[in-house]
């Protein structure tokens, strides 16, 4: 039987971690409301563009989670002085990472027109793309001090800026959108130089806070130092297989997106509004999955296996108590959901609510799948085993998911529904292997 003060350690990290995850949906929501307010075209746009620049943005996470593990390692085991080592590292890697991702997020686009996709659907794609990228680097340096303030459960400041955040995101949108207070009237292109500025601010925040903490201010030096090649490799070993789980995750999503608009614009505008109810449950996990990796590598750190069953004992069950709790919210209050993106009076509106409920509803059903993989990925992550997890999902992901959502949604009557079918089928059988394949290394410690 789990007691309470097991739990508190992974709660006190992970309740954090969720608010200022759903906060970043929150932003992301308020960018897709604004974009409904454009009409049908800018919210197909930006069920295309919001899809690569996460998609890219997922991987990244992944490569720089290596970070906390680290950071938790070297505590563990007493070895504090690494730490700074370990941060100079990461600022690094989060600057050489941004500038390929950069270049993939400004030319992707222009490859969907030959992808047969609508000509007006890119071009705001393009726009808003373009806008967005600059807070890249930003972000990712944000990811970098995410890591090293949960690593010492200080997450409540994340939770903080992220929280604040989002009225900002609101405001900036507004004013560049609509060209208020002397700005120009950018249309689609305001939302991404919007989130470019809060991107920005949120890494801002973090590092005046880092500086001026009196435990963390130790371990950041912003002066030049000598670069370690192992380290950095060590950093990569363990950060690009993860990066790359999230990413074969982010596109089979990407991949259905590109898919779905061969159904319509009415059919991607309500595939962004269900995959945004469906990126809360994932945000959850999410959190909880980074809470676990830090938890287990902690305790990997300081030699103790128990703690680290009973950590992901705890996790699971708590992955699955959310998820189910969603589930329900999902199938009762499905028209409200949808209400929440879209205006009676937009154009296909009747077409667009009645494909965006169906696809909640079939999206219900594989959400504790989804939140058990995520879990179990982190859990994984702590342990330091990430390549294999990585051949695993390619599988799961690419050849059931992708390719039976290829194949109901073409081959069958099932249209577009059939894309969130494969993506069911996908989701769950990654789940079941990835908790296998734990399960597999708790024996063998």
């Amino acid at each position: 039987m789990i007691e309470k003060h097991e739990m508190q350690p992974i709660v006190s990290i992970a309740l954090p971690l969720m608010t200022a995850l759903l906060a970043q949906r929150g932003m992301q929501f308020i960018d897709t409301v604004m974009m409904g307010w454009l009409g049908p075209t800018a919210l197909a746009a930006g069920a295309m563009g919001t899809s690569l620049f996460v998609t890219t943005i997922l991987f990244c996470t992944g490569v720089l989670s290596a970070i906390g593990i680290f950071i938790v390692r070297a505590k563990g085991s007493d070895n504090l002085t690494d730490i700074k080592f370990i941060m100079q590292h990461g600022f690094c890697l989060a600057l050489l990472l941004s500038i390929p991702c950069m270049l993939i997020i400004w030319f992707i686009p222009y490859i969907l027109l030959s992808l047969s996709e609508n000509q007006l659907v890119v071009k705001e794609t393009v726009l808003l793309l373009h806008g967005m990228v600059w807070g890249l680097p930003g972000f990712l340096l944000f990811l970098v001090l995410r890591e090293y303030i949960a690593a010492f459960a200080l997450t409540r400041v994340v939770m903080m800026v992220s929280l604040f955040s989002i009225p900002l995101t609101f405001v900036a949108n507004y004013i560049l959108i609509y060209g208020k207070y002397n700005f120009p009237k950018l249309g689609i292109a305001g939302i991404g130089y919007g989130g470019t500025a809060v991107m920005w601010f949120m890494f801002l925040c973090l590092l005046v806070y880092s500086i001026k903490h009196p435990v963390l201010r130790k371990h950041i030096v912003l002066q030049p130092f000598k670069f370690n090649h192992i380290t950095f490799r060590d950093m990569l070993h363990i950060g690009i297989p993860s990066g790359a789980l999230f990413l074969l995750e982010a596109g089979m999503f990407l991949s259905t997106t590109i898919m779905m608009g061969y159904f319509g614009v009415a059919a991607l505008a309500a595939h962004q509004i269900a995959l945004q109810c469906v990126n809360i449950v994932y945000t959850l996990a999410v959190a909880l999955s980074m809470a676990t990796a830090l938890q287990i590598g902690h305790a990997v750190g300081v030699k103790n296996p128990a703690q680290v069953q009973r950590t992901a004992l705890l996790s699971f069950s708590i992955a699955l108590l959310l998820s189910a709790i969603i589930a329900i919210i999902f199938i009762c209050a499905t028209n409200f959901l949808v209400s929440l993106f879209l205006e009676k009076g937009a154009n296909n509106f009747k077409e667009v609510y009645k494909l965006a409920t169906a696809f909640i509803k079939i999206a219900a059903f594989f959400l504790c799948f989804d939140a058990m993989q995520s879990v179990a990925n982190g859990a994984l992550r702590g342990l330091k085993d990430t390549f294999v997890p990585m051949l695993l999902s390619i599988g799961c992901y690419w050849v059931l998911g992708i390719g039976g959502a290829y194949y109901l949604s073409m081959y069958t009557s099932l249209n577009a529904d059939g894309i969130w079918y494969g993506l069911t089928l996908g989701l769950c059988s990654t789940a079941i292997i990835l908790v296998l394949r734990f399960c597999r290394k708790l024996t063998n410690m």
